[in-house]
């Protein structure tokens, strides 16, 4: 493990464009709060609309002097991740056409954690005395940490028929199937690429137990919800963070155990 500039960029970048996304989030959605969401935060005026400015901004600059100053050596990529993120707060100038089509919205904006986990694994890549190239076991990796948050962002807008209100889902755009059987995906094969990153890392066989039961509930929960789409069954979201913090702090933790001491 190596703690270098590289590393302390790679990680000041992560937190503040995490930060950056959140409020661009918040900014596009104040009229939709408003209207469909009186309850949060924004829509009550317990968070203003400045305070949200005033942070995004400041995430913006630090992130921009910290690469700028400090990140030459993945300076490229930072420029290809924070020129896509920019166009996707603006709608890629095509604000309309996208709040009407969600499926072109999830189509152009689901790409945003793959370009920020690619520009943070090359951050890594750049540590140390050479820059390590993009490998295919950084591919995996790349996948294992980026299709979930595709999952999640799915799964938080399905719901069964009896749910649906004017404020459109992803069940409503493309079916409750279809919809749900894209996060079921998504992490079953996160699970798999996990267990052969497991195997390629030679983990013991305590990590790929964690990981069959992860992968169990998955299967579980949302193929329960794809056979019967009811409210009731309806916990996807909830499995989605419960099974990727897992997955996530079993790969992390194994390999704290094998390869920190």
């Amino acid at each position: 493990m190596v703690i270098d500039t590289m590393a302390i960029v790679g990680m000041i970048s992560a937190f503040f464009m995490m930060l950056l996304m959140r409020t661009f989030d918040d900014l596009k959605d104040i009229e939709i709060d408003i209207e469909l969401f009186p309850h949060r935060a924004t829509a009550r005026k317990a968070v203003l609309k400045s305070d949200i400015v005033a942070i995004s901004l400041t995430s913006f600059l630090v992130l921009l002097n910290t690469n700028v100053f400090f990140g030459q050596s993945t300076l490229p990529v930072f420029a290809v991740m924070i020129s896509y993120c920019l166009l996707t707060f603006k709608w890629f100038f095509a604000e309309q056409y996208h709040r009407n089509h969600i499926f072109v919205t999830m189509m152009d904006h689901q790409p945003i954690p793959y370009v920020i986990n690619f520009f943070l694994i090359h951050t890594a890549l750049a540590t140390g005395a050479h820059y390590e190239p993009f490998s295919t076991t950084h591919f995996i990796l790349w996948l294992i940490v980026s299709l979930p948050v595709t999952a999640w962002e799915v799964s938080r807008k399905i719901r069964s028929a009896d749910m649906e209100t004017q404020y459109e889902t992803f069940s409503m755009v493309v079916g409750v199937k279809t919809a749900t059987a894209i996060p079921l995906i998504c992490l079953t094969a996160t699970g798999l690429m996990s267990m052969h990153l497991g195997n390629l890392l030679h983990f013991t066989t305590g990590f790929f137990a964690v990981e069959i039961a992860i992968l169990a509930i998955v299967l579980f929960v949302y193929l329960r919800f794809l056979f019967k789409p009811i409210k009731e069954y309806n916990i996807l979201t909830n499995t989605a963070l419960f099974t990727t913090t897992a997955y996530f702090t079993n790969l992390l933790v194994n390999t704290l155990l094998t390869y920190a001491w």
